[in-house]
């Protein structure tokens, strides 16, 4: 998604929920300059290496998790998983590294920091709201992209769209030139699992 035609989404979205744009630029600014000074990020080219062509499993922490899991066990060939937050989790507990994660840095941090230093690329998103997390944890984290939801232009991080890790995921997967985009436990339900949060 361009960021003309992600603008009057984004503006519906903070209007509806009461955030702060202003707040929303801070941290995608913040996000920007720790990865200048920390020099942990992979070219976002890598991103598209990764995707573009292929189909994309995005997983989700949705009730039907563990049982879509299972059937991605049972799958010959998996091209690319991008997990969403919390869905990290789930995926090592059943012996799956996700190739991509997707994260505002709120899901179980232990999970998404062992993936990551398995060789994960971790999509770190910035929000007006987890500051003090990209602060905490952008130093522990290596080949990191940096997202932000403003739609503005901020030079090295990336805006495909997208409210929720998940979400972000479906956009991201979109924006690389997926050939095709599965979802796994993402039910579109009001039941909130363990995995996400």
């Amino acid at each position: 998604m361009n960021l003309k035609d992600w603008a009057p989404i984004y503006s519906k979205i903070i209007e509806d929920f009461k955030f702060d744009r202003e707040m929303d630029l801070k941290s995608g600014l913040l996000l920007k300059d720790l990865i200048d000074r920390l020099k942990n990020n992979v070219p976002v080219e890598r991103l598209r290496e990764l995707i573009e062509g292929k189909t994309v499993y995005v997983v989700g922490a949705g009730p039907s998790i563990k049982r879509h899991i299972g059937i991605l066990k049972t799958l010959k060939e998996i091209e690319v998983i991008i997990s969403a937050d919390g869905a990290t989790k789930a995926l090592l507990e059943e012996g799956i590294l996700p190739d991509i994660i997707v994260s505002d840095l709120d899901g179980d941090m232990e999970s998404i920091l062992e993936s990551n230093r398995k060789g994960s690329i971790v999509v770190v998103h910035a929000h007006g709201d987890n500051m003090d997390k990209i602060k905490r944890y952008l130093p522990r984290l290596k080949n990191i992209v940096g997202s932000y939801q403003v739609p503005i232009q901020i030079p090295g991080l990336i805006n495909c769209g997208g409210f929720t890790d998940g979400d972000r995921c479906c956009f991201l997967a979109e924006y690389y030139g997926a050939k095709r985009i599965v979802l796994c436990g993402m039910d579109f339900g009001e039941y909130i699992t363990k995995y996400s949060r």
